[in-house]
């Protein structure tokens, strides 16, 4: 059964468009004639919720019942108007889109392409002949969009640098179809290293997700400026650097802080090299472990890194309080709620990973850098050790 399913009412030319542009992406939807088959109260309700919508903001004036039965009334409870709709369906706004990345109300029709999971195939346009898909499936936008009236106010503006953020940069013609590069590095390096169980726990789950893992090993990695950067490990970390495309970094809190061999590990990963940031647009999940009591310390001066190194930061982190009880005798992670938040950081560092990779030069693009020489770039950002 196909998995995505629209709400359809034939007779409705959004409706219609809408499910053109669906299929312009290579998929047959699930259609529901809502008119013949409408949706239950619950389903109502569920889609109500997904879509954000109140039940007021779902009823359809126009060609309707909704003057006659006095809708606008604010003396209709919620439950009252699911009634109305349940004896006259034609009432709910069209067309509802279900996908896997979400639910709309498709009014544009081409409120669809935000949620569809593959690129329109060819060029598409409506039945009333606007155009809305070129020939190498590209939204086209409105010529109104880019107008240089809007301009005329911003005079502290470059022109020539300044460009309207497009939405169809943000979806890659040709994703990517190989397994996501993840590197995880860890900050301790005692015998029985529980950041190491921990980042070792984390690639075992990052690969039954799919996800192809390398492991740092800081062992024999200099501190920063005791050495030069030929170094044979400090290569190896830089070349993984530039090999995958996200990161975990695990630390243990040690005096209320990551540990210096974490950050030493950081500091060896160059902030540009050339007038190209290394990390900048990668993805990280962050995670710590606690000898004691549960604390974000750790955790939250890695975000700060991660920032600072241009990295998208996911939202989710795992701290384990008192690491030392959960791992086995065979160093394996014993089943918890920390374990769950594990699994949980590691699924959402995957998404984000597959979600941004394939334009991640286009998210950190930005406007101060175009106006900026690329000579000028990198002596800003080739600044001397300190």
């Amino acid at each position: 059964m196909s998995q995505i399913t629209i709400y359809h009412n034939p007779g409705c030319g959004t409706s219609r468009n809408t499910l053109a542009l669906i299929r312009n992406s290579g998929v047959e939807p699930h259609v529901v004639e809502y008119l013949k088959t409408p949706p239950s109260r619950d389903e109502l309700k569920v889609l109500l919720l997904r879509l954000g919508l109140t039940v007021r903001d779902l009823l359809r004036k126009k060609g309707t019942p909704y003057d006659a039965l006095d809708l606008g009334n604010p003396k209709w409870s919620d439950e009252q108007l699911l009634d109305f709709i349940g004896q006259h369906p034609v009432l709910i706004q069209r067309p509802i889109v279900v996908t896997p990345l979400g639910v709309r109300l498709c009014r544009p029709s081409e409120a669809v392409l935000d949620i569809l999971p593959d690129p329109q195939r060819g060029a598409f346009s409506k039945e009333d002949g606007e155009a809305v898909i070129d020939a190498d499936g590209r939204r086209i936008l409105p010529s109104a969009l880019p107008a240089v009236q809007p301009l005329a106010d911003l005079p502290q503006l470059a022109p020539e640098h300044f460009q309207v953020p497009d939405p169809q940069l943000l979806r890659p013609s040709q994703p990517s179809t190989h397994a996501p590069r993840l590197l995880l590095l860890y900050g301790s390096l005692r015998q029985r290293s529980f950041s190491r169980l921990l980042v070792e726990e984390a690639a075992r789950l990052l690969q039954a997700m799919g996800a192809e893992t390398r492991i740092f090993n800081p062992s024999g990695l200099p501190l920063p400026d005791d050495a030069p950067d030929s170094h044979p490990k400090v290569q190896e970390l830089r070349e993984l650097t530039q090999w995958c495309e996200g990161m975990v970094w695990c630390s243990p809190e040690r005096h209320g802080a990551m540990t210096g061999i974490m950050k030493a590990q950081i500091d060896w990963i160059p902030l540009s090299q050339g007038a190209i940031r290394p990390t900048q647009g990668k993805t990280l999940a962050v995670m710590q472990v606690c000898g004691g009591s549960q604390s974000f310390n750790a955790v939250n001066q890695m975000r700060v890194l991660g920032r600072w190194m241009r990295m998208l930061t996911i939202p989710n982190q795992s701290s384990v309080a008192k690491a030392f009880l959960e791992f086995d005798e065979n160093n394996r992670m014993k089943p918890s709620s920390y374990h769950d938040r594990v699994v949980d950081v590691l699924e959402e560092l995957v998404k984000f990973t597959l979600l941004t990779r394939d334009v991640a030069p286009y998210l950190v693009d930005r406007y101060s850098e175009r106006k900026e020489s690329a000579a000028a770039l990198m002596q800003r950002v080739n600044q001397p050790a300190l």
